[in-house]
């Protein structure tokens, strides 16, 4: 199997120039392993908060890992990635439009900056439910096989108000700090913005958490607006991110992120890859 893949990738790597060689850590999912051509609509959100993920300049969005986005619904709220849907958007018309039945690059049309390898922090969604939260999970390329999805309790984080502000998007925001899977994190929430979530799977405050960060500042959202509007909550077909664990979907992001080849069951000719340090935002 390991030999096939050596072939696979070497062919793709010199024939049509369109598949390119993955890097070191993989690249994007593929698109239609993710089921991006089969969502559903699910909710419908009239408002979003779209937030800026690790902006090296928060006014440039081509500095972005990634613009995330909170939509929340009657029944549901979901966080995921601006980019990758939209992305899927402009795929879809660039394939209608030439006809086209081949190969897409996988990372074709997302914006912001070119990330060096895969992201669980954007190829994740997350639906919250009531108390539950669902994490949709993508896994990056040749490796969608193990693409899942598991529920735990929502809001997890117990958070200590404290009483310094901090004014963002035109919104007095308070401070709260919490210990949450082995990390310390400062969250500014916005009370009279009466969302009780925010980025990724904070939530618990009483306002929308406009900022948060951990304490190394390894990762970092901050709110670029909030939209009114009518949006339409999208999921990925259930066949395709078949029942897990936590456990399971963690280790395999971490596994897939250190030792990308290695995970994937590919080996160099020149010997293995060395295994890559990644500061995983749940530490446990």
């Amino acid at each position: 199997m390991k030999r096939i893949m050596m072939l696979f990738l070497t062919i793709a790597a010199v024939c049509g120039g369109a598949l390119a060689q993955p890097k070191i850590n993989g690249k994007a999912p593929i698109r239609e392993k993710r089921g991006y051509d089969k969502r559903i609509v699910v909710d419908t959100a009239n408002v979003r908060v779209l937030y800026a993920l690790n902006a090296k300049d928060i006014k440039d969005e081509n500095t972005y890992l990634d613009l995330g986005k909170l939509e929340v619904g009657k029944r549901m709220s979901k966080y995921s990635s601006e980019f990758v849907y939209t992305s899927d958007l402009e795929v879809a018309k660039w394939k209608k439009e030439k006809g086209h039945r081949g190969y897409v690059p996988k990372t074709f049309f997302i914006r912001g900056e070119k990330p060096k390898e895969w992201s669980e922090l954007v190829y994740s969604d997350y639906f919250i439910e009531g108390n539950t939260m669902t994490e949709w999970a993508s896994m990056p390329l040749y490796a969608e096989k193990d693409n899942g999805r598991y529920t735990e309790q929502w809001p997890l984080m117990k958070w200590t108000l404290t009483n310094e502000t901090l004014t963002i998007l035109g919104h007095r925001c308070q401070k709260a700090t919490c210990h949450f899977r082995g990390r310390n994190f400062v969250a500014w929430f916005a009370a009279d913005v009466p969302i009780k979530g925010g980025p990724w799977k904070f939530g618990g405050l009483p306002g929308c958490i406009l900022k948060v960060y951990d304490t190394q500042h390894l990762y970092e959202w901050e709110a670029v607006s909030i939209e009114r509007g009518t949006f339409p909550i999208c999921q990925y077909p259930k066949s395709l991110y078949p029942i897990a664990t936590r456990k399971r979907i963690w280790k395999l992001q971490k596994e897939y992120t250190e030792n990308y080849w290695n995970a994937v069951g590919v080996v160099w000719e020149s010997g293995p890859v060395k295994r890559i340090k990644y500061e995983q935002l749940e530490k446990e």
